[in-house]
């Protein structure tokens, strides 16, 4: 690995003054399994760094995969001739650090004593299983497992030292059924780094009864319902438009929340909540993509805005603190802003409460069209759904083929009920289950 050191004291020779390194290494691994022959197996280890430094006032910026002593001179040179074509960038600036980080358990080593073999086994039940379970079952189109480790070392001349090691694990599996000519896919993950979370009768089940459940489906007549929205659908959108509470979109003229702030624009049952410090989260960690110590905070509390959020760039414009939200998607990427782990606030209702209080409506299990069919500046969305009725606080036949059609700013305020099931799917926004009080519904 290259000697950082070695690099800063070429820097600094070369006439930089500031200068930063963000190392990056992977491990990974993913297998496939169908008609119970390994269908594809990948092993991977890579790694590459950025680094950065100020030359003559400015700011510039390189990458590389190749991380040993040898492309030190690269490096600098690299740099040097990107900071002086870069356009000048008054706030940008690299971090001292923080006194305390909080200590995560980010790193599972028991996982490691899992095999690939184990790894495949399971895959290969699991296929058996759904099979087994019903003979509509006519393919399990997709059997996956993909595991693997992070490391990232965050290090600068002004003092900062921080570095973190995390691993992840998740399963998908997805099943075709068919009756009567009709067909229906339905799928699902388990996520965690507990092998013994990966049991392949009971997750099985799980995904065939939901796929069996929608044959079927019948349309329903275009109208303004009730809405139900299940969890995952209700994080999807709120990850698809999670943006606009970046203050970088605020000073961009790209988010409706502009001006917002310690206003109410929610529900005042709604609280939202960014928490990089959330258990098995996704995007959990001790510090962001500049090294600022991270920590939780409501960016909506009962329905008001609270805070955007803010890498030290934004920060410095609004005259405020960092809220710790600083990304990089890549060592090969600058730094933007995102949440850690995002989610809505849950409260004490099941799932039954909800369906009683919409009483004669629609729930929504799973949109599609998000990329296409949602505005992420304007909030309108238009977005093919399946789901179930509810008829008198129950749920009855499948429905499909219908669009529910909406704005998200206006669904922020028409929230009138919240779940206890908080879940995020493989992604680091969640939601629990939300009951909507009407949403357009265009169907026959």
């Amino acid at each position: 690995m290259i000697n950082i050191d070695l690099l800063f004291k070429a820097g600094y020779e070369a006439g930089l003054t500031d200068m930063e390194v963000y190392l990056v290494k992977n491990d990974n691994f993913s297998c496939k399994v169908f008609e119970q022959n390994v269908d594809a197996y990948s092993v991977s280890k890579t790694q590459g760094l950025s680094f950065r430094g100020i030359y003559q006032g400015q700011m510039g910026y390189t990458y590389t995969e190749k991380c040993d002593d040898s492309s030190i001179p690269f490096i600098i040179s690299s740099v040097i001739d990107n900071a002086s074509v870069m356009e000048k960038e008054e706030n940008e600036q690299l971090y001292a650090g923080d006194k305390d980080y909080v200590k995560l358990e980010l790193y599972h080593h028991s996982f490691n004593e899992v095999t690939a073999l184990e790894k495949i086994e399971f895959l290969k039940a699991i296929e058996k299983a759904c099979f087994a379970l019903d003979p509509r079952v006519k393919s399990v189109d997709y059997c996956s497992f993909s595991n693997g480790a992070s490391e990232v070392i965050l290090k600068n001349t002004k003092g900062l030292d921080v570095s973190e090691r995390q691993n992840f694990a998740y399963a998908y599996v997805s099943v075709l059924v068919s009756e009567n000519g009709e067909n229906k896919n339905d799928g699902d993950f388990i996520i965690s780094t507990d092998f013994s979370d990966y049991e392949a009768e009971s997750f099985a089940k799980k995904i065939v009864h939901s796929a069996l459940s929608q044959l079927g489906a019948k349309k329903v007549k275009s109208g303004t319902y009730p809405i139900v929205l299940k969890n995952l659908v209700a994080g999807d959108i709120l990850e698809a438009m999670s943006g606009i509470f970046s203050a970088d979109a605020v000073i961009k003229d790209l988010s409706r929340l502009k001006g917002q702030i310690g206003k109410q624009i929610a529900s005042s049952i709604v609280t939202l909540i960014d928490d990089p410090h959330l258990p098995n989260g996704l995007g959990s960690s001790s510090f962001d993509g500049e090294g600022v110590a991270t920590y939780k905070k409501e960016v909506i509390t009962d329905g008001v805005l609270m805070t955007y959020l803010h890498s030290l760039t934004t920060a410095k414009i609004f005259k405020t603190t960092s809220t710790a939200n600083a990304s990089r998607a890549s060592f090969k990427s600058s730094v933007n802003i995102s949440p850690t782990n995002m989610y809505i606030k849950p409260q004490a209702s099941p799932l039954e409460d909800l369906l009683k209080a919409a009483f004669n409506g629609i729930y929504i299990t799973d949109v599609q069209g998000l990329h296409c069919g949602l505005n992420a500046i304007s909030g309108d969305f238009s977005l093919s759904a399946n789901g179930f009725l509810i008829e008198n606080g129950q749920l009855t036949d499948p429905v499909h083929e219908m669009t529910i059609a909406g704005n998200f700013f206006d669904l922020l305020k028409n929230i009138k009920q919240i779940g206890n099931d908080l879940e995020f799917g493989p992604s680091t926004v969640g939601s629990p289950t939300l009951f909507i009080q009407s949403l357009a519904v265009a169907g026959e």
